[in-house]
Formats: C-alpha cells, structure tokens, sequence
C-alpha cells in the first residue's frame, strides 16, 4: 500500500476539530440549559443568560470557521497549527461571552438607542450598590430581553463588533486632535 491509497493526512483535523467543537458545543449547551433552568426559579441572574448566549455565537462562529478552514485545501496537519485551532475553539466560546456581557452593558448605558435594541428601566435611580444597580436596571418589556439575548449571541458569533464598537465609542469621545 503506498501513500496515496490512504486517505488524506490532513482529514484527520477537521474530525478532531469537529470532535472539539462537539465537545465544546455540548458543554455550552449545557451551560445555557442549566442556566434556563435556573434562572427560571431566579437562583442565577438574567445576565448569565446573556452571557452564555455570547458563549453559544461564538461556539457556531468556531464551527462555521473550521468548516471553512477544512474545505479550503489549506495543509492543517502541522502540530502547532492544530494546537492553535483547538485553542480558539475553546477560547471563542469564553471571549464571545465577555463581549455578549460588555455590549450588554453598552446598551444599559444607553450608547445604542432604537428599535432593534434593549431598552432598560430604571435608568435613573440613584445607585446605592452593585446589587441593586443590577436587580433595578432591567429590560423593560420580554421583548427588550429578547434582543438583548440576541445580540448577546450576535455579540459571541461576530468576534469584531465589540472591540469595533469600543473603539467607534472612544473616537467619538474624544475631541478632535487628540489622540
């Protein structure tokens, strides 16, 4: 048998990328279903919801990237390459839940207004302490909770909308000339 009645090296990754991703994925998964299910019986905030919905974006960022990477013909069988692969599945679920949770708080602040975004009540309360900022500063109706989970998962799947929307916030902040 010579090398080429075998199949392909390089088939082996994306099988153990997609065992990687399934892996993650059912650890998300599981993550968001307990949090539902708590949150239900309110033993975890709303905004673990948020963040595990980022986490659930950036696990199908994580496996529509792989699904590319394994059609696109690029050589993957270098072992640094597969370990930088399976260290970005594994770490763009976490990331996608950090910026699902800041753009949340984006929106608490009032920075992004309209029809396609969270509005919040009690805005203008006086703070007192964490705690009560985060039980009073709610989403007004279930449909401001909606679109806060889904952008929370546009958030975890669209890895530069965050750090783009941070850096567009800061440049309108500053004045001009400065730096």
């Amino acid at each position: 048998m010579n090398n080429n009645d075998g199949p392909p090296r390089n088939v082996r990754l994306p099988i153990n990328q997609a065992n990687h991703i399934s892996i993650a994925l059912v650890l998300v998964v599981g993550a968001m279903t307990s949090a539902a299910f708590l949150a239900k019986f309110a033993i975890i905030p709303y905004e673990a919801m948020i963040f595990v919905s980022g986490t659930v974006g950036g696990v199908v960022n994580s496996f529509l990237r792989v699904q590319r990477l394994a059609t696109s013909g690029m050589r993957s069988d270098d072992p640094v390459t597969q370990r930088l692969i399976i260290t970005q599945i594994y770490v763009s679920p976490f990331v996608g839940g950090i910026f699902a949770f800041v753009l949340y708080i984006i929106f608490m602040a009032d920075f992004v207004q309209g029809p396609f975004f969270p509005a919040f009540e009690s805005g203008e309360q006086p703070y007192t302490s964490f705690s009560d900022f985060a039980l009073l500063f709610v989403p007004k109706t279930n449909g401001d909770v909606a679109k806060a989970i889904i952008w929370a998962f546009i958030a975890g799947f669209s890895e530069g909308l965050v750090p783009n929307f941070i850096s567009k916030i800061t440049n309108d902040s500053t004045p001009s000339g400065e730096g």
